[in-house]
């Protein structure tokens, strides 16, 4: 059984070394990688958005971050969505369902909050990512692709609701 609720202060190192650890493999400099301190730091997260955890038999599972325009850590959402970030899974239990059942979550708490769809950004290397995200009915927006650095594209997926 998997439970989704929000993150406790006493789980944020774990969770901050999660995120690190599934986001490793697409990190452009690995564990030196400057980005790695923005993952690691969840009770930021928490403070700044929603930091919510998946929690399974074994303890945390995995991790998405939900954000509300406007918000500190909100960096493409407009009027009208919601903003996901830093969704992680811990690497022994991938493929069980636990993003997908982040997302629904997510999902759920956009449409009964008004919101009208959720966005997101994926880095244009991360085609694993790309390919979750389409399966899940979100349509790349091509022309709100953005560089938060000269050498970092990030994708813009969006998912209407209701």
């Amino acid at each position: 059984m998997l439970t989704i609720r929000r993150a406790l202060g006493s789980e944020y190192e774990s969770i901050g070394q999660l995120t690190v650890d599934a986001y490793a493999p697409v990190l452009a400099f690995g564990a030196a990688d400057p980005y790695c301190s923005t993952l690691m730091d969840a009770a930021g997260r928490a403070a700044g958005a929603e930091l919510w955890v998946a929690i399974d038999s074994q303890g945390i599972a995995g991790t998405v971050t939900v954000c509300r325009p406007g918000g500190p850590y909100a960096e493409i959402a407009a009027t009208g969505e919601l903003e996901v970030r830093m969704l992680a899974v811990s690497s022994d239990r991938q493929r069980r369902r636990i993003g997908s059942s982040l997302m629904a979550a997510v999902h759920e708490t956009g449409s009964a909050g008004g919101f009208d769809s959720v966005v997101l950004s994926v880095i244009d290397t991360n085609v694993a990512a790309a390919a979750f995200y389409d399966r899940l009915g979100y349509v790349r927006e091509a022309t709100r692709d953005w560089q938060p650095l000269p050498t970092v594209t990030l994708q813009v997926w969006r998912r209407p609701l209701g």
